[in-house]
């Protein structure tokens, strides 16, 4: 938020951007100007945040501070301090014009800011996520090339001391002019609007977002310098699943160009929206899985039917239940049980996932949800409809802000297993690893096989712990035969 006492000699008022358009001639009026003006200037006498001071005892396009505001209302906590930092330095050369510093929103990425230089991991990651926008999971993973890229940065003595931490400039990424200081670049400011109409004219463009207030359209058309609505062109598009003859009524508008009678519309008339029930993220998955597994399956208003071997087959419902009626074999028993396991499993992490709030760290960009936090410890999902569920473990910083050291996995019960013995709810040295199990397994069968003195009831306690332990031992790696002898 931007708060600044605006002023036409001699009147001034006190205004905070993002502002609706209401509230912009409300103040207008309060210094003497029309409150209808379509392309209001004033001169800013004191204005926060501070560094934005450069606009001060400068005559400013009211508009495009309103929009100004509205761009930083987007930026998440990290992002917010790039930008301060950024325009607090000389050496970025972002200028004292609002054109540039509205510019610099759409820009950060040229800057990296580092607020402490302790973890060479972390200042990798916080620096290629910024450069490149996003990693992949084996990118996150990557200590080595993390640390190497944090240690290159630091190494570089480009960083520049800014009041929020070391700001180093990516002359590789070029600073790019979105705003040419008259029309505005589009921007999804408003959760209620429907439609996002696009007006050109004489090679411009500006966006309405709709439904809106008349004198936002008027602004749009004086900004593009057209006379008449009739001599521009409309495009309208929507991400809203609007029903298909509401949506006819308002494409009408492109060749119409009644542009306020759509206006109007969206505001008098309920627009319904498709209520299509979107499908359930466990069943995504299920189908994810079967699919993955190469299971043969079909599936029929939301339930699945899974043929197994032996002409068996099974049907997955809404919940984690498996039902039949056929009568089973031992073998196809063994797949029925194997597939109800894999099942319940994936019904526990999607409804762990869904019953959990979004996870809140600065700096974190990506929507992840918090399924689980003990000790400065945190377990998180992020789902996807294209790639299904990612697990994270992380620890907090020591002031709960912040996150850091990320485990990524794939596998639920892996997640869990480091979150616990992470977070200390499990001391990892009463644990077992996969090789340990292994020659446990070796071990008891040698036993039962070797040790005459054994007794029935010690066999079958014997055979039993076996069974146990092979649960916790993954198939590929599991041996018929134990490689002892006497």
């Amino acid at each position: 938020m931007i708060k600044a006492t605006i002023q036409n000699s001699p009147y001034c008022t006190e205004i905070r951007f993002p502002c609706s358009e209401t509230e912009l001639s409300k103040k207008l009026g309060e210094i003497g100007m029309n409150p209808e003006h379509l392309a209001p200037m004033a001169t800013v006498i004191e204005i926060v945040p501070s560094e934005l001071s450069v606009l001060a005892d400068c005559d400013v396009n009211l508009d495009a501070l309103n929009y100004l505001g509205k761009r930083l209302d987007g930026l998440d906590k990290l992002e917010r301090k790039q930008f301060l930092a950024a325009l607090s330095c000389e050496e970025t050369g972002i200028g004292y014009g609002l054109k540039n510093i509205i510019n610099l929103t759409d820009n950060l990425a040229r800057f990296t800011l580092i607020e402490s230089t302790d973890d060479i991991e972390r200042i990798g990651l916080i620096h290629m996520l910024n450069i490149r926008g996003g990693l992949s999971e084996s990118e996150c993973n990557n200590s080595e090339w993390l640390i190497d890229e944090g240690r290159k940065l630091l190494e570089s003595g480009k960083g520049i001391d800014t009041e929020y931490g070391k700001l180093f400039i990516n002359e590789d990424i070029p600073f790019e002019e979105n705003f040419n200081g008259t029309t505005f670049p589009p921007y999804i400011n408003d959760p209620d609007a429907f439609v996002m109409v696009e007006i050109g004219y004489g090679g411009l463009f500006e966006y309405a977002e709709m439904p809106c207030e008349d004198i936002a359209v008027k602004k749009a058309l004086c900004r593009l310098g057209a006379d008449d609505i009739l001599d521009c062109k409309i495009e309208v598009d929507s991400s809203r699943d609007i029903s298909d003859e509401q949506w006819e009524k308002i494409c009408a508008v492109e060749k119409t160009k009644d542009i306020f009678g759509l206006n109007e519309l969206l505001k008098t008339e309920g627009i319904q929206i498709k209520s299509e029930k979107p499908e359930s993220i466990f069943k995504q998955e299920i189908a994810r899985f079967l699919r993955e597994n190469n299971y043969d399956f079909s599936e029929n208003n939301g339930v699945f039917f899974v043929n197994l071997c032996d002409g068996a087959s099974v049907k997955i419902a809404d919940n984690d239940a498996l039902c039949s009626d056929c009568v089973f074999t031992e073998k196809n028993r063994e797949e029925y049980l194997a597939l109800g396991r894999f099942v319940r499993g994936i019904y526990e992490y999607c409804s762990d996932y869904e019953n959990s709030p979004e996870l809140k760290a600065d700096g974190l960009n990506d929507k992840y949800r918090c399924l689980a936090e003990f000790n400065q410890t945190v377990l998180a999902a992020k789902y996807s409809d294209e790639y299904g569920f990612e697990f994270v473990t992380w620890g907090r910083t020591y002031d709960g802000k912040s996150l850091w050291n990320g485990n990524y996995y794939d596998d639920y019960d892996a997640a869990k297993e480091n979150f616990a013995v992470r977070s200390g709810l499990v001391d990892k040295d009463k644990l077992f690893g996969t090789e340990e199990f292994e020659w446990l397994k070796k071990c008891v069968k040698f036993t039962v096989r070797h040790n005459g003195d054994l007794k029935f009831d010690d066999c079958e306690f014997l055979e039993k712990l076996n069974e146990k332990i092979s649960e916790n031992i993954p198939e590929q790696t599991q041996s018929d035969e134990p490689e002892m002898s006497m």
